[in-house]
């Protein structure tokens, strides 16, 4: 019977040797997300301990909390990570005990601090914008940068905005204008006073044009 270690022993090394992966390489190395419902894809490839791919290994997807970050199995070693809420979460690739993971970013925007706080705008010759200063901040306090500032009016016979953080006055009177990041919004009153001079205003007719198209020729 001396001969059954010699004849298992080898064997019993290369059936260890073939659990699993010696490590497992993600791609990329960390996400970032900025929206809810925003997605990335991650690529995982197990490799032996010599640096070569394992394609036969598949990973078993998870993340620490869904809460922030939900995944999904897209394609054979390929993860989808979707934003669910603001924080930081991790996402793991397990194969036969072998783990790989990847932080998870998502910084949502919570509130907006527009300056001023009322806009009183003028309408001159020369039509030109008025840039508001709009932070987004997120709901630890921080600011939230890089971020598109949209505006609209609520009446645009007296304002217009635009995708720039922009307001541009069209007519007199008042109305609102709504700024948003994002998805969250913000309001602020807007009043626009007649500043042009009297070439440039519009000229009133003395009869309608209805009129002037049934007048008798004479």
């Amino acid at each position: 019977m001396s001969w059954l270690p010699r004849a298992t022993a080898p064997a019993l090394v290369l059936v260890l040797l073939g659990c699993g992966p010696a490590r497992i390489d993600l791609e990329p190395a960390s996400v970032q997300l900025h929206a809810r419902g925003q997605s990335a894809v991650v690529h995982a490839t197990p490799r032996a301990t010599s640096g070569e791919p394992r394609p036969r290994d598949t990973c078993k997807w998870s993340s620490s909390d869904e809460r922030v970050a939900s995944v999904t199995g897209a394609r054979h070693n390929e993860a989808e990570v979707t934003a669910n809420g603001h924080g930081r979460a991790v996402l793991r690739c397990e194969v036969s005990g072998v783990v790989a993971e990847a932080p998870v970013t998502v910084t949502l925007v919570a509130r907006l601090a527009v300056t001023p706080t009322r806009l009183d705008l003028s309408l001159r010759d020369d039509a030109a914008p008025t840039a508001l200063a709009v932070e987004a901040i997120d709901a630890e306090g921080r600011p939230v940068r890089g971020r598109p500032v949209v505006t609209r009016c609520q009446d645009e016979a007296v304002c217009r905005g635009d995708a720039r953080g922009q307001v541009w006055p069209v007519g007199a009177g008042t109305t609102r204008v709504t700024i948003a990041v994002d998805g969250v919004e913000a309001e602020l009153p807007v009043r626009v006073l007649e500043a042009r001079s009297a070439a440039a205003r519009p000229r009133r007719l003395r009869v309608s044009p209805v009129e002037q198209l049934t007048a008798p020729a004479r």
